[in-house]
């Protein structure tokens, strides 16, 4: 049996998902899973030729460098990102903060840029306005637990953002090393106030899936 190659995996996968879910969802994570590594996904947008590009953004010399500045917590309930996803994509196609999207695009492009250069700071910083944005058109897209960790993380100078579309699910936070260090130890305080709520191990992927 001759084996898909990795961009038709990530696209059957992805038309999969929207399937099931029934609204536009992103292909960034199907690429993540199967291409592994730390990348830059850009839309060409048009209808015939390459659906995306692709380009690192950490050399995999650099992987394990990049875990210590990682952390990343499970808010102890699973999230459901299609009443989310669905309330984005109204708002969007009614002209509802539209100059919101601009923004976001611009910080994921300034984000790109800084953890590119190893700046932790910049990117944490632009993950925290990117999520302050989507707070404001979705603002239940944290929950009580999700809360706490994001406003403990920008007290502690690191930047936190939700995984997938929110509500539930799990919270990662970026920042220099003695930062995520003394983050560590707030979060467990916070996630112990949940069952089944903990911090999890983080190992980059570098090659993504293997056949």
């Amino acid at each position: 049996m001759k084996l898909l190659s990795p961009e038709t995996t990530a696209r059957l996968a992805h038309g999969l998902e929207e399937s099931v879910a029934g609204v536009p969802c992103g292909l960034q994570d199907q690429l993540a899973a199967v291409y592994g590594g730390v990348n830059a996904w850009y839309w060409s947008g048009k209808v015939e030729g390459p659906v995306f590009t692709q380009k690192p953004i950490v050399e995999k010399h650099a992987f394990d460098e990049l875990e210590t500045h990682l952390l990343l917590a499970y808010c102890g309930i699973p999230h459901e990102s299609k009443n989310i996803n669905q309330r984005w994509v109204r708002q969007f196609l009614s002209g509802k903060y539209r100059d919101f999207w601009t923004e976001i695009v611009n910080c994921t492009q300034k984000f790109t840029d800084a953890l590119s250069e190893g700046n932790f700071k910049d990117a944490s910083e632009m993950m925290n306005r990117e999520v302050a944005l989507r707070r404001q058109m979705t603002p239940d897209v944290l929950d009580e637990i999700g809360e706490n960790l994001v406003s403990s993380a920008i007290e502690n100078n690191c930047g936190a953002r939700f995984t997938g579309a929110g509500g539930g699910g799990c919270i990662w936070a970026m920042g220099e090393t003695e930062n995520i260090d003394s983050l560590r130890k707030v979060w467990k305080e916070v996630l112990s106030k949940r069952d089944g709520a903990c911090l999890l191990n983080i190992k980059t992927d570098a090659e993504g899936l293997e056949c």
